[in-house]
């Protein structure tokens, strides 16, 4: 009779999901008084009238920043089901790189309110080179939530992987097709 012991990480299966369920929501809005509907602004995408008025849809900055969210994603959900001690570092460190991300993300958004003087939560009078004055409200948004929690659950994770991985395991007979 072989054992098959499977251990499951609970925390970097749930920071997995969380952060793939924050890259659903967007993480800013902006409404601007004269644009018929609000601006939601991905990690990956920016979507509304704004992205018309600044001319694209998706930066180079949001590629490499999609690119990593997606690739830590995939370290927490593979990670949870993984044992080892290398596993627990990666964990931990997507949890800081998903940090980083939403720091980047922040300053990005920060630094391009700036140029129009719009706050990056609350409401403002926004000016395009102090010819045009409009009303201008921006809310962080839920996905930007979700991956901060994210990002804390995965560094927990990766903190406490071992014992996680083994209070959570699974053992399997060959012989027995039940758990």
């Amino acid at each position: 009779m072989k054992r098959i012991k499977l251990g499951i990480n609970p925390l970097a299966l749930l920071a997995g999901v969380l952060l793939f369920i924050g890259m659903l929501f967007p993480w800013w809005t902006l409404e601007v008084s004269v644009m018929p509907r609000p601006t939601d602004i991905y990690p990956h995408l920016i979507d509304g009238p704004a992205s018309e008025f600044i001319g694209y849809t998706r930066s180079p900055q949001m590629a490499i920043l999609f690119s990593l969210i997606v690739t830590c994603i995939v370290l927490f959900v593979t990670g949870s089901f993984i044992k080892g001690k290398g596993i627990a570092i990666a964990l931990t460190v997507a949890g800081v790189l998903v940090s980083l991300a939403i720091w980047r993300f922040l300053d990005r958004i920060a630094g391009v309110a700036a140029i129009y003087n719009v706050p990056i939560q609350g409401h403002g009078v926004g000016n395009y080179g102090g010819f045009a004055m409009v009303d201008v409200y921006a809310v962080l948004q839920p996905g930007i939530y979700l991956a901060s929690i994210a990002a804390i659950l995965g560094v927990l994770a990766g903190f406490f992987h071992k014992k996680f991985s083994e209070k959570f395991r699974l053992n399997w007979n060959s012989n027995d097709s039940s758990f």
